[in-house]
């Protein structure tokens, strides 16, 4: 571990230019300052490299960032000529000349410098009207959505597979930096529904970016092992009637569409929105499983069709109300409904040692899991002054019904030979609120502060019935029907101080969250409570070298907490072969996580790389094991611990005017370690990735957008993912320019796409294999009316 360490680190610092600097003494009177907005949105451009420059040879003298407002000051200045440039990645760079100072006028205020969007850039080399798709800042990555063409008519999960930290398997699960533990966040505030469903369900037609925070302050919530994913909905920044209509339609039962309308006047905006998708992923599966029991091995080989389906549709609305020039309060709200479908149909042989002859059988299972959810909030801002000095409050109210049902029997001819049938049905109702107050201390300090408070309560009735040959019929299984409580509450408090010397900027921050945690059998006694203290320090730093190169550090401590469903204390089946046990028992992960990286311009590129460090105590995994003869029990514990190194790099570059190209990377070596039932255990394996994305101008009206990627096999505590290849193809073509636009869209081009999962255990082997069907087809229609310019949404 110590040697990888070390390689990666020199990998890291071999990238970085070095720099030799004279630093002479300068009077601090003289001062250039100005503001950087967004050309099209008119929004602030933050963490915009402003560098300073002598006119008469061009000579570098000093060097900043914009702050959140988009202001910079550039201080200690001689008298002279100069000339300024500024630039960021995803933007053109602006040069700004004939600035003079003299003793005469020691202080120049430029006023505001507007950058176009663009490829990345430098004077010599631009692609006009074409932003990069991933653009780098301290602390996050940002994903202009717009600019994913492969991701048309999805949703955004598919988004997301062009990002180096993130990893998308083929049913749409998200993982990033590894770890499917992390939050999602809509417009800053907690998603209604839970991560992966967020992701699956949200179209990318209505999101306007999203932020990958890998090491968030101590001012977010803690949870999430590996960071938080913050998607940004799109609104309008022009007064009056603007909208966007989205359809979609593709092979294999796929269609859906969204319809973005907003009202804007100075006092009062008013926003809607409406969307539904269905996606439809026909594939092939095979299974081989052996179970052993003392001197007896059974098995069981399947193979067939299977079908995953997603139907999604929601409703979303919201009303701003600028009170005064310094009060705003809005409103906004979200209803929808979800389908998730999956059904198999396979070929099953089954026979054991001490039975070889084979039974063979039909296996079908359908399992459907549907429900309706919706969201109300309220945010309301209070600035004191224009300086950032403000508080503001927010309250939201969500309520999801999450109900499953599933059929699975197993027939030969037209005789039954078992089945089950199983529910589950419950309403889950979450309650936050937060209060944040901001004090700007001087142009350089700044503190924060506030305090949150959570609850959540659910109750989950599960219902079992078992297929009876004699009778023909179902029968209800009392014994493994239970009724479960479930309440969790949450309070939280932080402080943030940030200070900034020259080129050096600090942040120091302490989180306390308080937890309470009450799960009860409704037909037994027995209660299980939970309740203690935890800490989350947080550190970053960051350091601008000049000539647009930064580098950056940070440190936090994150919490993951086990889903209800992991903590219910009693045996749920899933089908005929599986059955579930939590473990009220168990702790949360804690995480501590350290990363820094480094971004630089080198030409007419820009390349980005980060090295970073995660160890966890307490790793929760499901575990496998045998139950009966054919039946796998999976349950869940705190194993040990684990452990990631990983480095990830960024090379964004336009080798000719029509061709941006972005290479991305990420290899980590992956440690897990500690104890199943008793036995211990150790594995790791060293996984890697690679994205390539291209886009090419063909005309200057269509655009061609081809997207490679690869990720190499994994481990968990019991088994190892395989490895995939994926290839994706869009073509974009502008009807009318900025109005009406076709994109046609092909992903998994080459049906390389699949899942290849093996488990082993002491009394258990499995291997899983699924094939989903390919290429995938769409066609996706956007019309904007009214000029619709996109910005970031509050609601």
């Amino acid at each position: 571990m110590l040697s990888k360490t070390c390689l990666l680190f020199l990998i890291l610092t071999a990238t970085s230019p070095i720099y030799a600097r004279t630093t002479t003494f300068v009077p601090a009177t003289n001062a250039i300052s100005g503001r950087v907005l967004d050309m099209e949105t008119k929004q602030p451009v933050q963490f915009a490299n402003v560098i300073l420059f002598t006119a008469k040879d061009s000579a570098q003298v000093t060097g900043t960032m914009t702050n959140s407002a988009g202001k910079f000051t550039l201080t200690g200045i001689r008298p002279g000529n100069y000339f300024i440039r500024v630039q960021i990645i995803g933007y053109a760079v602006r040069l700004v000349g004939d600035l003079r100072l003299s003793s005469m006028h020691p202080g120049l205020n430029i006023g505001t410098v507007y950058l176009q969007p663009s490829a990345i850039s430098l004077p010599d080399v631009v692609a006009e009207g074409r932003r990069s798709p991933i653009t780098f800042q301290p602390g996050k990555q940002v994903i202009d959505v717009n600019q994913i063409k492969t991701a048309a008519g999805g949703t955004a999960a598919d988004v997301l597979e062009n990002v180096p930290s993130v990893s998308v398997d083929i049913n749409g699960n998200v993982s990033l930096r590894g770890s499917s533990n992390f939050q999602v966040l809509i417009n800053g505030r907690p998603s209604i529904m839970s991560a992966q469903n967020a992701l699956q369900q949200l179209p990318a037609s209505s999101i306007k970016n999203i932020q990958i925070i890998t090491n968030p302050s101590a001012k977010y919530d803690a949870s999430g092992a590996a960071g938080i994913i913050n998607i940004i909905l799109k609104k309008n920044s022009d007064l009056g009637w603007s909208g966007i209509v989205n359809l979609m339609g593709g092979l294999a039962d796929k269609y859906g569409g969204s319809f973005i309308l907003q009202y804007r006047r100075p006092s009062v905006s008013y926003d809607f929105g409406v969307d539904f998708n269905r996606r439809t992923f026909p594939g092939t599966n095979r299974q081989e499983k052996e179970f052993i029991i003392g001197q007896n091995t059974s098995y069981l080989n399947s193979n067939g069709s299977v079908l995953w389906q997603r139907i999604l549709s929601g409703l979303r609305g919201g009303i701003d109300f600028n009170l005064s020039k310094h009060d705003n309060l809005s409103l906004s709200g979200r209803y929808g409904r979800r389908t998730f479908h999956h059904y198999s149909s396979l070929s099953t042989d089954q026979f054991s040692i001490a039975q070889p002859i084979q039974l063979n059988y039909l296996d079908s299972h359908d399992f459907n899991d549907y429900g309706s959810f919706y969201g109300i909030n309220a945010n309301y801002l209070h600035k004191f002054n224009d300086h950032g000095h403000q508080i503001s409050a927010f309250l939201s109210f969500r309520r999801h019904n999450s109900n499953s049902a599933a059929i699975s029997t197993a027939t030969q001819s037209d005789t039954t030979l078992n089945g089950t049938q199983t529910s589950e049905l419950g309403p889950h109702t979450e309650l936050r609120g937060n209060v944040d107050y901001t004090l700007p201390i001087n142009k350089a300090e700044k503190f924060s502060a506030g305090s949150e408070f959570f609850t959540r309560n659910y109750q989950d009735v599960n219902r079992l019935f078992s297929f009876d040959t004699s009778s023909g019929s179902y029968l209800f299984q009392a014994p493994f029907s239970h009724t479960n409580n479930f309440r969790r509450a949450r309070f939280a408090a932080y402080s943030l101080f940030s200070d900034k010397w020259d080129s050096l900027a600090v942040q120091v921050g302490i989180r306390t969250e308080y937890t309470y945690q009450y799960v009860a059998q409704a037909d037994s006694s027995q209660t299980y409570t939970f309740s203690r203290w935890d800490y989350f320090p947080s550190l970053s730093a960051s350091y601008n070298l000049g000539s647009g190169t930064q580098f950056m550090a940070s440190y936090t401590r994150r919490i993951e907490r086990p889903d209800g469903g992991d903590l219910e204390p009693y045996y749920s089946w899933f089908d005929a072969n599986t059955v579930h046990i939590g473990n009220p028992a168990l702790k949360p992960e804690l995480i501590d996580s350290y990363e820094m990286g480094m971004q630089t311009f080198v030409g007419s590129a820009t390349f980005s790389n980060d090295l970073y460090y995660r160890f966890t105590t307490d790793k929760i995994e499901h575990i496998n094991s045998v139950y009966a003869e054919n039946v796998t029990l999976t349950s869940v514990a705190n194993v040990g611990n684990d452990y990631a190194l990983g480095y990830e790099f960024s090379l964004q570059l336009t080798p000719v005017k029509l061709w941006q190209f972005n290479l991305m990377g990420t290899l980590y070596d992956y440690r897990i370690s500690g104890a199943i039932s008793n036995q211990s255990f150790a594995r790791e394996s060293f996984d890697w990735g690679i994205k390539e994305n291209n886009t090419f101008t063909l005309t200057h009206s269509t655009e061609a957008q081809l997207n490679v990627r690869y990720h190499s096999p994994s481990v968990t505590a019991q088994g190892t993912w395989g490895g995939y290849f994926v290839t994706d193809l869009a073509v974009r073509q502008d009807l009318i320019a900025k109005v009406l636009s076709l994109t046609l869209q092909a992903n998994d081009l080459l049906a390389t796409g699949r899942r290849e999962f093996t488990s082993q255990g002491s009394d258990f082997y499995e291997h899983d294999f699924y094939f989903r069907e390919a290429p995938m087809v769409m066609l996706n229609l956007q019309y904007n009316f009214n000029s619709f310019k996109s910005k970031g949404g509050n609601g």
